[in-house]
């Protein structure tokens, strides 16, 4: 049997490549003669992936980074590989939220809280963290790990498309315990030092993630660790057990303000993040149902005077699965436009020029570049000068195109 995670990332050599953990889990399940065909991570086409698994009973996975805008393309790669193959079936998010078939495989969350994803498969040379996780020292990339301590979240996001993957709202948590064990092998047997928590949101439960940092200060590994958490669940005293248990990035999802979505004040939990020495990613959409240009320049305003260490400008997208997809009449039917580089992205073109502009003008603003340099040295600042020059549009040879932006 053979675990496939297929390849459709884009190369740019700021983003991550993660270890393909779903595809771990599945080996877990699966644990006769199992492997796994990271296509993603050995950058594979097509025709190079159906090559590599031959005529071998293969689980096509459809899960990416995060459940929905890296997951949701994967399944127009999906098609094209199972239009070549004989046996196969499909695991993921995005499977589930297409009609029932007899090819579907699914883990359910209490089985996910028992397994332990088969980390002795994975090559962790081929991996490395974000540009932005290690702008402290972006030589350190490599040594990169992920990990799940929690399955699931209790909200209701119109976008969000997550509760399909686990069959609801409900949230299914590992034991810290096992947790830690799983930090352990990470560290100890394939040397991780960059850990990203993969949770939808970790900071949920603070018994939970209490006692899992009880335990990371206890073993002192000096990891560098981001995780998911949201404006309002967080306190200044778990804020800083967090950041003596190594983490050091903590990523938001403010979103957009034209949603009521949060009783705290933003910029409480931006300041009680940074005072305890966490840095922040910041999570923006662009072009949720019936916002105006106004409502997108709010936004944007919002984000430059949160002035986060770094963000993500999103297009909003109907992903298959949530209330917004639920609720239209006519349906994106081409799996590729929710790719949000594509040419043919299921959105107004109004709002993909606002994203873009929104992202050159954050990134290239002297008073945030001025801050950039205070806490992470002129290195960090010429790193996202030159982010600034890359295209995501134009790839070729599979390295993106140096364009003349600053």
């Amino acid at each position: 049997m053979i675990i496939v995670n297929p390849n459709n990332r884009n190369p740019s050599p700021m983003s991550a490549v993660e270890p393909p953990i779903w595809c771990a889990y599945w080996a877990r399940k699966y644990p006769g003669h199992t492997t796994i065909l990271d296509a993603e991570a050995e950058a594979l086409t097509v025709d190079g992936t159906v090559s590599r698994i031959g005529n071998e009973p293969c689980v096509l996975v459809a899960m990416g980074a995060n459940p929905s805008a890296s997951s949701t393309p994967k399944m127009n790669v999906i098609g094209k590989l199972a239009s070549s193959l004989k046996f196969y079936h499909i695991s993921g998010l995005h499977p589930q939220a297409s009609r029932p078939d007899k090819r579907r495989l699914r883990l359910h969350r209490a089985e996910l809280c028992r397994l332990t994803p088969r980390w002795d498969l994975v090559d962790f040379s081929k991996y490395r963290a974000h540009n932005w996780h290690c702008l402290h020292d972006l030589n350190s990339r490599g040594n990169y790990g992920v990990i799940y301590t929690s399955f699931g979240c209790p909200y209701n996001c119109l976008f969000c498309n997550i509760h399909t993957l686990y069959g609801g709202r409900q949230v299914a948590y590992r034991k810290p315990e096992d947790v830690i064990a799983e930090v352990e092998t990470l560290v100890e047997t394939h040397s991780v030092q960059n850990l990203k928590v993969c949770d939808e949101l970790f900071v949920l439960n603070h018994h939970h993630v209490g006692r899992i940092c009880d335990l990371l200060i206890e073993r002192d590994y000096n990891l560098n660790i981001w995780a998911y958490a949201r404006v309002d669940t967080v306190t200044p005293e778990l804020l800083e057990k967090m950041k003596r248990a190594g983490f050091n990035w903590l990523a938001y999802g403010f979103e957009a303000s034209s949603l009521d979505k949060y009783a705290t004040d933003p910029f409480k939990a931006r300041e009680m993040t940074r005072e305890a020495g966490i840095n922040v990613m910041g999570n923006f959409m662009f072009g949720l149902p019936e916002e105006t240009m106004e409502d997108m320049g709010n936004t944007k305003q919002l984000a430059s005077e949160l002035q986060c260490e770094y963000v993500n400008f999103y297009v909003a997208l109907p992903y298959p699965g949530s209330e917004w997809c639920d609720s239209l009449k006519d349906k994106p039917t081409d799996w590729s436009s929710y790719d949000q580089f594509a040419d043919n992205i299921c959105a107004e073109p109004e709002v993909v020029r606002f994203r873009d502009q929104a992202f050159r003008e954050y990134f290239s603003d002297g008073q945030y570049l001025r801050m950039i340099e205070t806490q992470f040295g002129i290195m960090g600042t010429e790193h996202i000068k030159e982010m600034l020059g890359w295209n995501p549009r134009e790839v070729q040879d599979g390295h993106y195109n140096l364009i003349s932006s600053r």
